[in-house]
């Protein structure tokens, strides 16, 4: 819902015209002159002004004239009864984005509005575009917590001390170690990453130390490990707190040492990396517990980075959406109302950067037309078919299949889709409720 501010000193006419934009769909501010226009502007933060430009104390078509760079972050449409095209051009040239003399017909002012509000969702989605395009780092936003994040990537990278990267799964962690790579001297070095979480605690050792032919059942020929690929560059081990005590251990004697041996060697080898861990557990309080090895975490925490959540950095998520949909529309031409950026901002996002991406790109492949509604993204996310749009049933026989459309699926959503409960429900038998799920293409 689109939410208009209308300015004008004339009783009638604000309460019919607010009463007829309302009808339509709007949600209507208003204000009786420019004081309290003003106010309310900075308050509500409309998406449209309607203006008239005459109005007290001044009541002269000038006093008008400089109120519009006031309103000028929307468009405005100027409404007054002292229309002639001078003043028209003179409005224009103050920042105004039309003009329409009074009285109104309501059909060109349901176009005007129509018109202006599309411009203003073009230009907030070629904001967004813009805003979300990557920086050298690679890390996308500008909210307070990742210029903070930024900066202090950029005085850490030169210092080669180890780096732990702490935060929430989804917020982009790698990115992270990617941008502390690419920012410190080591940048035409290799990036190598290893998720411990992955690779079974047996297998481990070998990939990342490498081995000796024959050293264990399977191994035919010699085969170097990640930590010498990593030789001059950044070895990056994600989520390192699910790594096995046995393997700490050895990491360990690395990092102290900057020597390892193969699986099935004695001949101990070096390797000089920067070592840039990360996890999302809660590595320090696994250490003071004794399920993580508290030499290791000092070991590699030399430095502690914050990945944020996604709920600390909401400024962010409308740039973040409008990429993603760019990336998985490709060549359609897709852009996200208003009404679902602000419920995106608006969502917790537990899976953070990770889930946003997910939603945005699901609902993407279910849009029907060039526009991603609220409808699309809550179906994406829940799952739910009562999330979707409905078109509008033309007859009564549209109508009724369009109720016990609903009246089904609520009653699936309500009883974990089971069909005998859901029938009962429906005071139907299961046989009845099947066959109106088979006529209503719900099976």
């Amino acid at each position: 819902m689109s939410k208009l501010l209308l300015v004008d000193d004339e009783p009638a006419f604000l309460r019919l015209a607010a009463a007829w934009l309302e009808k339509q769909g709007h949600s209507v501010e208003t204000a009786a002159d420019g004081a309290r226009a003003r106010e309310a502007f900075l308050r509500e933060r409309p998406d449209l002004v309607l203006l008239d430009l005459v109005m007290p104390p001044e009541r002269t078509p000038e006093a008008g004239l400089a109120r519009i760079p006031d309103f000028a972050a929307v468009p405005v449409v100027v409404l007054t009864a002292h229309a002639d095209h001078d003043l028209a051009l003179r409005a224009v040239a103050a920042g105004a984005w039309d003009f329409l003399a009074k009285p109104v017909e309501p059909d060109l002012l349901r176009f005007v509005v129509e018109l202006a509000l599309l411009k203003r969702g073009l230009e907030q989605e070629v904001a967004s575009l813009r805003a979300a395009q990557p920086t050298e780092d690679g890390i996308f936003g500008s909210s307070p917590v990742i210029l903070r994040l930024k900066e202090m990537i950029r005085r850490i990278a030169p210092a080669d001390l180890p780096v732990m990267v702490l935060g929430p799964s989804g917020t982009g962690k790698e990115l992270v170690a990617h941008a502390l790579h690419a920012a410190s001297p080591r940048r035409s070095g290799p990036f190598v990453a290893v998720h411990c979480g992955a690779i079974p605690a047996e297998l481990l050792e070998s990939e990342l130390f490498g081995h000796l032919k024959d050293s264990f059942t399977g191994a035919h020929q010699d085969r170097q490990g990640l930590v010498a690929a990593a030789h001059g560059g950044t070895l990056f081990p994600d989520e390192v707190g699910e790594m096995p005590p046995s393997m700490q251990v050895k990491l360990l004697r690395f990092l102290q040492e900057d020597t390892y041996s193969p699986v099935g060697g004695r001949q101990p080898l070096t390797a000089d990396v920067r070592v840039v861990s990360a996890t999302h557990r809660d590595i320090e309080a696994m250490a003071v517990e004794g399920s993580f090895r508290e030499d290791f975490y000092y070991r590699l925490k030399g430095l502690i980075l914050r990945s944020p959540p996604l709920a600390e950095r909401r400024e962010d998520i409308a740039p973040l959406a409008a990429r993603f949909l760019a990336d998985a529309a490709k060549r359609r031409r897709l852009h996200l109302t208003a009404e679902a950026l602000a419920w995106l901002a608006e969502q917790d996002w537990p899976g953070n950067v990770r889930e946003l991406k997910a939603v945005v790109t699901s609902a993407a492949a279910l849009a029907e037309g060039s526009v991603l509604t609220l409808a699309d993204l809550a179906f994406a996310r829940s799952g739910d078919p009562a999330t979707l749009p409905q078109a509008a049933p033309a007859t009564l026989a549209e109508t009724v299949a369009d109720l016990e459309r609903r009246l089904i699926i609520t009653a699936l959503a309500a009883t974990g889709n089971n069909h005998s409960a859901a029938a009962c429900r429906l005071g139907l038998s299961r046989v009845g409720l099947l066959k109106m799920m088979t006529r209503l293409g719900l099976r």
